[in-house]
């Protein structure tokens, strides 16, 4: 492969992830999306805890959001790492999961089901077995892994999901910024100081 062919695919890949962050801004149900943020103000305003949860790279995107919603002042964890907070009914569960059908986000949405907690969802599937246990799921469009194999697309595997999620929850954390008022200046307050 050439230099002017790399370049090609290049562009044509990064054209073809922003035209699907552009599709699912069109198509996004913003009612859900305003459902979900008035979920988290709520277990804010509680004292609460947002746990959130993804396994593989929608995990990455979780930790992401988890850490997004640490620098607004909310308190959040995403599970399964060493620090995680016992959750109880008063808290609430962010679960990002293309297909809906992963086997530890579906064991983790089953016990939040039994411990009578919030349980929100970001999925290609809105019908998936995650779905069929919580109370506000988000429907992004994007390649997620039971059509990775189907769907031909530049962007390997299931990037045009992921990258779809995490324009959805950082656009949540814009909005839920704004709702704050929390400053740059107070982000930067909470952000690490030895990383």
């Amino acid at each position: 492969m050439n230099e002017d062919e790399i370049k090609e695919i290049f562009h044509k890949t990064m054209i073809e992830i922003a035209n699907q962050v552009k599709k699912n801004e069109d198509i996004i149900d913003n009612t859900k999306i305003i459902q979900l943020i008035d979920l988290i103000l709520r277990i804010k305003d509680t004292n609460n805890m947002v746990f959130v949860y993804g396994a593989g790279r929608s995990g990455f995107i979780g930790r992401c959001f988890a850490q997004r919603l640490m620098h607004l002042g909310i308190k959040s964890c995403f599970v399964s790492d060493a620090v995680t907070h016992q959750y109880t009914k008063n808290d609430l569960l962010i679960l990002i999961s293309g297909s809906g059908e992963t086997t530890s986000p579906v064991a983790i949405a089953n016990k939040a089901k039994i411990l009578s907690g919030k349980i929100a969802l970001l999925t290609a599937n809105v019908k998936s077995t995650i779905g069929k246990v919580s109370d506000c799921i988000i429907q992004i469009e994007g390649k997620s892994k039971d059509k990775a194999i189907s769907q031909k697309t530049l962007a390997p595997y299931t990037s045009l999901f992921d990258i779809s999620a995490l324009s959805v929850l950082d656009s949540i954390g814009g909005v839920l910024m704004n709702i704050l008022n929390v400053s740059e200046a107070e982000i930067d307050n909470r952000h690490a100081t030895i990383e």
